[in-house]
């Protein structure tokens, strides 16, 4: 292990994927398991607990299903659904920030956690500034040089003539973990909006073509918010510029139809923005996830540059590499101004189109490097760590977590960032971790 590596990796993922031997009915309703892995003087050491939400303790008391999810309906029928909203299993990501550790899902406001124990302290609404109806997504940003945490979510601006009008929530949080300002703007769908991308001067949203279509049904209870999430190939993506002082809108303009469920870093010149964003004209994921036990192929997107005029909202779309991949991850020092590299899992040939591989691409050269795992073996998430005192975007370590299907266990790769093909340290875990999503990397120890 290196010498310097010194901190905490948390990982936040469903990790109980059933209750009472009933399987939830879809990936994304899985109870968040946050593990933790504290790089210390003395090795590594590792520690994993659910986080305890209303859902969690409830259905684990009742040891059978009992709540909503996005795909997954409360045992009852009808009546037993109606007017409920799913639950918030706190399952996707995880964030260190202004001294609070928080468990995230856009399905609600976000859960605070003991970063010691994980042991959950309870929902967090930021002294009251987050209400109920807050959403608060699992991809907020922490911009590197102000030291301010962007977060949004989608909500309800009103309601007129023509029912409920929808909207998109921006909070802006200081350093030290306030909400100092937040703003709800009008938009014209409830599109499935799950990250942004984060400029020096600006946020910027895709509201992309999977689209939440008959709202009424999911109200009433008789379909589920996946039951009712499409792709819509006639609708185009929707682009919406915030500026980070004001929150106010800037720019609306919109592009060829498709959908981006994760971006890479974003930045600007006095001319274009230019966006990194992994593409998908599709959503097939979604009938897949609602079977995670028995699906296939489950893939990743086409690795894509925008740049999109601030004047005239024009915007050009040009591929970055032919590898199918996702969870692009960068040096975080870089989030919002030019960078170079961008890491990510990549989907390669074989072993059932999962995400057998990692790819580091250099986006100014085109530059790649490519590694197949091991078979059996699947990657998540690769997180990038700076060596203390470096200043270029591959002087430290790729960690990520990868399942070895041969074994039935999860390892840790510590990986030469400038050399992806070099693991330089495993940690061997005695169990498996079950598959997760989105995870956080902070110098403080604990």
């Amino acid at each position: 292990m290196p010498d310097w590596l010194r901190g905490t990796f948390f990982r936040n993922g469903p990790g109980r994927l059933d209750v009472g031997g009933e399987k939830f009915g879809h990936w994304f309703d899985g109870d968040g398991l946050i593990c933790k892995f504290s790089f210390r003087a003395d090795g590594v050491h590792f520690a994993n607990r659910f986080v305890r939400t209303p859902k969690f303790l409830r259905e684990t008391a009742l040891n059978r299903i009992d709540c909503r999810g996005f795909g997954t309906q409360r045992p009852g029928g009808l009546l037993a659904n109606f007017l409920r909203p799913p639950a918030n299993p706190a399952n996707t990501s995880i964030v260190w920030h202004g001294g609070h550790l928080l468990a995230l899902n856009e399905g609600g406001r976000p859960f605070a956690l003991d970063p010691d124990s994980l042991e959950t302290l309870g929902e967090f609404d930021y002294s009251g500034e987050l209400s109920q109806f807050n959403m608060f997504s699992a991809h907020g940003k922490i911009h590197p040089r102000s030291g301010q945490y962007f977060n949004f979510g989608m909500s309800i601006a009103g309601i007129n003539r023509q029912g409920i009008q929808p909207g998109l929530s921006i909070y802006r949080i200081s350093p030290s973990g306030k909400l100092e300002k937040k703003k709800t703007i009008s938009v014209d769908c409830f599109p499935f909006c799950h990250d942004f991308a984060l400029t020096d001067k600006h946020a910027v949203f895709f509201l992309s073509s999977i689209r939440v279509e008959h709202l009424g049904k999911i109200i009433l209870g008789s379909r589920t918010m996946a039951d009712c999430t499409h792709f819509d190939a006639s609708a185009p993506m929707q682009i919406i510029v915030v500026d980070l002082d004001s929150l106010d809108v800037v720019l609306r303009t919109q592009t060829a139809p498709g959908a981006v469920v994760h971006f890479g870093n974003s930045w600007e010149d006095d001319r274009y923005i230019h966006i990194d964003a992994m593409f998908i004209d599709n959503f097939d994921a979604n009938d897949k996830l609602k079977d995670i036990w028995h699906a296939d192929a489950l893939g990743g997107g086409k690795f894509i540059r925008y740049k999109v005029e601030l004047a005239s909202g024009s915007t050009v779309a040009a591929p970055v590499c032919d590898v199918e991949c996702e969870f692009p991850q960068w040096d975080n020092r870089k989030t919002g101004s030019p960078h170079r590299l961008i890491y990510a899992a990549a989907v390669l040939q074989g072993d059932n189109s999962f995400f057998n591989g990692l790819v580091r691409v250099d986006v100014e050269d085109g530059g790649m490097q490519v590694i197949k795992l091991p078979a059996g073996c699947f990657a998540s998430e690769p997180m990038f760590v700076a060596r203390p005192g470096s200043s270029a975007e591959d002087d430290g370590v790729l960690l990520d977590v990868v399942y070895n299907a041969t074994s039935q266990n999860s390892e840790l790769w510590v990986m030469d960032a400038a050399k992806i093909s070099d693991v330089v340290a495993k940690v061997m875990l005695p169990h498996h971790i079950p598959h997760q999503f989105h995870g956080c990397f902070t110098n403080q120890l604990f």
